[in-house]
C-alpha cells in the first residue's frame, strides 16, 4: 500500500524545511497548522482506504506530529537535501495505523483479554498522545522511568511494532501493550500536573 503522490512536494526547498523545523522547536502554532493543512489530507486518504475512520486519521496524524516535534527538538531531523517532512509524517502515521490494524486482527483471534489490556487497546486506536502544552512535553518525557522511555522510544522514534519490542524484552505482545498504555497514562498525568501549575501561576 502506498500513499498519494501529492504528499511529496518536489518544489519544497531546504529553507522551507528549516523554517518548519525551527517553528516546531518554538511550538509555533502557525507552522503546526501549515503542516496539518499540507499533509493531513494524504494521511486521511490512506487511513480511510485501509479500514479506518476520520477520527482514526486525526489520531495517527497527531501522533506523527508529536514524533516529528520530539525528533526536531532532539536534532534527529535535519533540513538536508531530500529530507521531506511530509513524507516523514506520512511514514510515521502509516506505520502506526498499520500496526493498529495488525493488532486488531490479532486480537480478533484471541478469546479474552484482561481489563487493562482492553483499556490499552482502546487507547491505541482512539486516545493517542496529544499534549495541549506541547512545549513542555520533552521535559515531562525525561521524567519517565527507564523502562517507559525504552518502550516509547522503540515504538515512536524507532517505529518498531509491538511484537518486535515484546520479542526484544522477552515478554508477550499483550504485556508490551499494557506497559505502553501505563507509560502513556503517566505522561498524560504529569502533563496535566504541569498544566495545572501553569494555570495557577497565570492567575492574577
Amino acid at each position: 500500500m502506498t500513499g498519494p503522490t501529492h504528499l511529496v512536494d518536489r518544489n519544497l526547498t531546504s529553507a522551507t524545511t528549516s523554517r518548519w523545523l525551527e517553528g516546531l522547536c518554538r511550538s509555533d502554532a502557525a507552522v503546526v497548522q501549515e503542516l496539518y493543512d499540507l499533509h493531513f489530507p494524504g494521511v486521511r486518504h490512506f487511513v480511510l482506504q485501509n479500514s479506518g475512520t476520520l477520527s482514526d486519521a486525526k489520531d495517527v496524524f497527531q501522533e506523527a506530529m508529536t514524533v516529528l516535534w520530539l525528533n526536531a527538538r532532539e536534532g534527529r531531523v535535519s533540513a538536508g537535501e531530500g529530507n521531506d517532512l511530509g513524507g516523514y509524517l506520512f511514514r510515521v502515521a502509516r506505520n502506526k495505523w498499520l500496526d493498529t490494524v495488525r493488532s486488531a486482527a490479532h486480537r480478533n483471534g484471541q478469546q479474552a483479554m484482561d481489563s487493562e489490556q482492553v483499556a490499552a487497546t482502546i487507547a491505541d486506536t482512539n486516545d493517542r498522545e496529544i499534549e495541549d502544552r506541547i512545549a513542555g512535553l520533552r521535559s515531562i518525557y525525561a521524567r519517565l522511568d527507564e523502562r517507559c522511555r525504552l518502550v516509547l522510544d522503540r515504538f515512536y522514534f524507532e517505529e518498531r511494532d509491538l511484537a518486535a519490542i515484546a520479542s526484544e524484552l522477552g515478554v508477550d505482545e499483550g504485556s508490551i501493550r499494557t506497559i505502553k498504555y501505563r507509560c502513556m497514562m503517566k505522561l498524560r498525568r504529569m502533563g496535566g500536573q504541569v498544566a495545572e501549575r501553569e494555570a495557577r501561576n497565570e492567575r492574577p
